[in-house]
């Protein structure tokens, strides 16, 4: 029974009721939103819009050789340069790039070839804040299992936190997660965990970070890209797969085609992909995939198809905008070597003519006999 004693007021006192120790923990810290009615609503903040969201931590998956780590550092000068990266301009400002699995040699080699295709140097993207540190041969971990079963940082994540907190970059690539995470991939405690430190890296950073990794045979064959637990779906915020494209039936595939397919983005869009192809040392997305290259490729597209145009007037030689006719340009063109060395296909100068109609660049010209009157395609002076 609990005792009971009166004070001179004569009140009742539960001397057992509980009381508030010293060490206990503090009351919630619950968000007041008491004054949102009247303040706007804020914007959201992205890295790369609509595909990677700022202050987040994210996956790139990939088999090993298909090019992420290209792709990866193509983004990266992207950021310092304030580039176009796959149809997108990121935000601009600096990046980290660890690499474990190439030298120093190799990353300059790629490098090199990226400056080259934005037309910058190496002043201009060490002015721009690009970072690299080649790890390759030494140990790369950020984290690690303790005796407790617990994940914990590494030296090495102090190091790179301090730094992020000082540069703060818009991105920091891992390359990659097998050399970065000790810890089992198959313990959804551990990803989380694991997760929970990539995500304070983006805070400090107020950018991005993105972990490369290796699909199992699993996630190859499944189309996931991932390897382990399904939690590295979910723990992280956004995720990118990059595969080779598959050939169709009876047709040999090309070797320098890649796909690349944004899987998941928390707070935008998902599920786009894009068709990449190798060339010159760079993965660059197929000609009119993106909005920014696309509007390139127009331009020439035009420029090639007005030069030819006006040549074959030259020669007397007469072409049709008649699509069924064996002298239509579109086709007649596309076999020129001036539209050859630029891959411009058929399909591709049909729209080439058809935006010319509509610019009022080009006419059918009417000639010959009133009686028996012919068309040709004709520049319009």
């Amino acid at each position: 029974m609990k005792e009971m004693f009166v004070e001179d007021d004569s009140k009742d006192i539960d001397v057992d009721a509980p009381s508030i120790a010293p060490d206990a923990p503090k009351p919630l810290q619950w968000l007041d939103m008491s004054n949102w009615d009247s303040q706007p609503t804020p914007e959201r903040k992205w890295a790369i819009r609509d595909r990677v969201p700022l202050n987040q931590a994210g996956l790139f998956s990939g088999e090993g050789g298909t090019g992420k780590s290209i792709i990866e550092l193509m983004r990266n000068v992207a950021h310092v340069t304030s580039k176009d990266w796959l149809g997108s301009v990121p935000e601009p400002g600096p990046a980290f790039y660890l690499g474990a699995e190439d030298d120093a040699d190799e990353i300059h080699i790629r490098l090199a070839a990226i400056a080259k295709h934005y037309g910058v140097t190496f002043k201009d993207l060490v002015n721009g804040g690009l970072r690299v540190l080649p790890l390759l041969g030494q140990d790369a971990t950020l984290c690690t299992v303790a005796k407790s079963g617990k994940i914990e940082v590494t030296g090495l994540y102090k190091q790179l936190f301090e730094a992020a907190g000082d540069v703060k970059p818009k991105n920091v690539s891992i390359d990659t997660l097998s050399r970065a995470f000790a810890g089992n991939e198959i313990d959804r405690v551990q990803v989380y965990a694991f997760a929970m430190h990539m995500q304070a890296l983006a805070k400090v950073a107020g950018g991005s970070v993105t972990v490369l990794s290796h699909p199992s045979l699993a996630g190859i064959s499944s189309g996931t890209g991932i390897s382990g637990s399904t939690a590295w779906h979910g723990a992280f915020r956004f995720r990118m797969y990059l595969k080779g494209v598959t050939a169709k039936k009876g047709e040999q595939p090309d070797n320098d085609l890649r796909e690349i397919e944004f899987k998941k983005n928390q707070y935008g869009p998902r599920g786009e992909a894009m068709v990449l192809r190798y060339q010159q040392g760079l993965f660059l997305p197929e000609a009119g995939v993106t909005n920014l290259d696309k509007l390139a490729r127009e331009v020439k597209a035009d420029e090639i198809f007005l030069d030819l145009l006006r040549r074959f007037a030259g020669e007397g030689r007469n072409v049709s905008h008649n699509l069924s006719s064996p002298t239509n340009a579109p086709a007649v063109f596309a076999g020129e070597a001036e539209a050859k060395k630029h891959r411009f296909s058929k399909n591709e100068l049909k729209e080439t003519m058809s935006r010319l109609f509509t610019a009022n660049k080009i006419y059918v010209q009417e000639y010959g006999r009133p009686s028996r009157p012919h068309q040709r395609l004709a520049v319009k002076q």
